[in-house]
């Protein structure tokens, strides 16, 4: 049994729809087709991928992530634009075969139409669906015109690590949380204090940048309250230099941490608590890929459905917004319209004219996002496992 499949059960379900030979429309998204090729793909099947120039890399992609023998593939390019191209191409393919299936998530229209009818036509018993990116389900076009729908996410658990292979990224580094008792410490009592103590020891007072490496090592850590609880952590340091040596890291690392990267690490602390419940598989944090062009802060797997959460101790409207829009990017990079995206921010219920719900309000308006977001403000913060496990069963 295929490693992707979750249990036999599950994987019985998709059996009678498997096809000896399986067509895969390419599109510039390629986790349909990762995900049908588990769902409908036999040991034995032959796959054949119809692609355009634009596509052939992530075709290729596809072929590598899936670990595909040579004599269990075959590449078809076709014109995109040109309906008898299409049509013509597949038609030859097809003939004289039986047990043909195609999924026609990917691709354009005009491919999805003349595959269809090219496969049809080739043979009137072939299996032919689609990947619903709102319901996580695979459609089978049933022959009386309706169709049946099986729930797909589950049955597959794709890696973070695969999603990029898939789109030809390289993961050039990633973190591992630092410090958990802290960031437990600053989400539950402390952040808003502890923020403006950043601001006013660990940055410049006229450009608002980090300090210099210098300056960083003579800052004095907090002890007087509110923050006498961190004095615990600080193990008989004065400075933020001598915490540094203590902690085995270098001073600009711990200060970008203690100025805002603490909040990732508590986010992904946060789903960590309600893992298995959700059934989370997988997560990465903190990483950097494409040659450091590319930062993605909290990412996290439920079947293939990916989660992408930027963090910030942002409170204005404007920054707030900016990340939102990062991880709209990453998750639509990563994991396309089956991406869900979050930023979770110091936004304040309290406040006027940049809530988590007026962000949320106009965020709405602007992008046409639906319900594929959330905001979590600062009064989130404290209890944030709970309201990441309402998003990911909602």
């Amino acid at each position: 049994m295929d490693k992707k499949i979750a249990t036999k059960n599950e994987s019985d379900k998709f059996a009678e729809y498997r096809s000896d030979y399986l067509f895969l429309l390419i599109g510039t998204n390629p986790l349909p087709n990762y995900v049908a090729y588990h769902l409908l793909a036999k040991p034995s099947s032959h796959i054949i991928f119809i692609h355009t120039s634009k596509t052939d890399k992530i075709a290729n992609n596809l072929i590598t992530v899936l670990n595909i023998p040579s004599e269990r593939w075959t590449k078809i390019p076709v014109n995109e634009s040109d309906s008898r191209d299409i049509y013509k191409k597949i038609t030859e393919y097809s003939k004289g075969k039986q047990k043909l299936g195609l999924n026609y998530t990917g691709g354009t229209k005009a491919m999805a139409v003349n595959a269809y009818k090219a496969v049809l036509d080739a043979d009137q018993d072939s299996v032919f669906s689609y990947l619903d990116a709102r319901s996580l389900e695979l459609v089978i076009d049933e022959r009386d015109s309706s169709s049946k729908r099986i729930p797909a996410s589950p049955s597959i658990k794709s890696s973070i690590e695969e999603l990029f292979s898939l789109h030809g990224y390289k993961i050039d580094n990633k973190r591992e949380v630092f410090m958990p008792e802290i960031c437990e410490v600053l989400a539950n009592d402390l952040f808003v204090e502890f923020r403006k103590w950043c601001d006013e020891k660990l940055r410049s007072k006229d450009l608002g940048k980090i300090l210099n490496k210098s300056k960083l090592k003579t800052v004095i850590l907090p002890v007087v309250p509110p923050f006498e609880i961190l004095a615990n952590f600080w193990e008989g340091c004065s400075t933020l230099g001598e915490l540094a040596k203590k902690w085995k890291t270098n001073v600009e690392n711990l200060a970008n941490w203690l100025d805002g990267n603490w909040l990732e690490d508590y986010t992904l602390l946060a789903f960590q608590e309600v893992a298995e419940e959700c059934k989370i598989h997988d997560h990465i944090l903190g990483a950097k890929f494409n040659y450091n062009k590319f930062e993605l802060d909290v990412a996290i797997l439920r079947g293939y459905e990916l989660f992408v959460v930027s963090c910030t101790t942002a409170s204005k409207k404007s920054i707030v917004k900016q990340k939102l829009f990062e991880a709209y990017v990453r998750g639509q990079q990563l994991g396309g319209d089956e991406a869900k995206i979050g930023v979770v921010c110091f936004a304040s219920d309290r406040s006027s004219d940049a809530s988590p719900e007026i962000i949320k309000k106009e965020i709405k308006e602007e992008w046409h996002l639906e319900n594929k977001f959330r905001v979590f403000g600062a009064e989130q913060i404290p209890n944030l496992p709970i309201y990441l496990k309402e998003w990911l069963t909602s």
